[in-house]
């Protein structure tokens, strides 16, 4: 598909997309019965909420046993491949808050707020999905916050139609990381070229640590307006309660700052090199 405000193939999917739309969270959720032996019907239920919103919020009636039954759910729905680089070098990656992590700059392990990103925007290999489990909640705070990127990306082409610019493969360059043993990365910010022909994102809010070809600066600045502004009738914020996850097509999403109760805020994470 062709990302102009001007072709057929875009304004049928435009329509379709505006059609399918989530009326609040209660349209994302599913109720599974054991996460540690997911049903058949239960993973249909699951890929039919993925094609339709690109999200889905699960429960499960029985505790989560191990992370090895984590790995097993996600690849029930099609989550085959992970990317290790993360604090566990782990296929699943303990989210909690880590003091020392607030001198490195790791956010996602501290109890701060994280503003609207894609995962492995830094990453050379995208990633296509993702999955947060929650084991214990935090006792205050910690709501995540959801968009869909596809309804972004629909918003901007018809709003300004030169999202041509954002889809070059050194639209931005994030600069290499020795402690995470990365090098320079530079990417596009949206992009349909891919094995599975799906609008994907590459995208973060922040300011520092990027640097913006100098013709994609300003259709930058028109980007982040249509988050922040247009879209934002389309936000969904949902706190996970213990046995409740997220499961997303790497959606645009965020966090808010959270307050451990006695027991540290807890979550197990997946990152998927496939989509669901």
């Amino acid at each position: 598909m062709i990302l102009n405000a001007k072709s057929k193939q875009f304004l049928d999917w435009a329509a379709e997309k505006m059609a399918n739309i989530p009326s609040n969270i209660n349209d994302l959720k599913i109720d599974i019965r054991d996460i540690n032996h997911v049903q058949s019907d239960e993973i249909s239920k699951i890929k039919a909420l993925m094609k339709r919103y690109n999200c889905c919020i699960y429960n499960s009636g029985s505790e989560l046993k191990s992370k090895a039954h984590l790995v097993s759910f996600a690849q029930s729905i099609g989550m085959m491949t992970y990317d290790l680089n993360n604090v566990d070098n782990d296929a699943v990656c303990s989210i909690t808050r880590n003091k020392l992590n607030d001198k490195k700059g790791y956010i996602p392990y501290t109890d701060k707020a994280l503003n609207w990103h894609t995962d492995g925007y830094y990453d050379q290999k995208p990633i296509y999905s993702w999955l947060l489990h929650c084991m214990i909640p935090a006792e205050e705070g910690g709501e995540n916050r959801l968009l869909d990127h596809e309804l972004v990306i629909r918003q901007y082409v018809l709003k300004y139609d030169d999202i041509n610019l954002l889809e070059k493969d050194n639209a931005f360059t994030i600069p290499g990381n020795d402690d995470a043993g990365r090098l320079d990365t530079e990417s596009y910010v949206c992009s349909n070229k891919n094995k599975y022909n799906k609008l994907h994102m590459k995208f973060s809010m922040r300011k520092e640590n990027i640097k913006l070809n100098n013709n994609v600066k300003v259709a930058m600045i028109k980007m982040k307006d249509i988050i922040t502004d247009d879209c934002k009738k389309y936000y969904l914020t949902y706190k996970l309660s213990k046995n409740e996850g997220i499961i997303s097509n790497n959606i645009l999403h965020g966090r808010n700052s959270y307050k451990d109760g006695e027991n540290m805020r807890k979550i197990f994470r997946i990152r998927s090199y496939e989509r669901i």
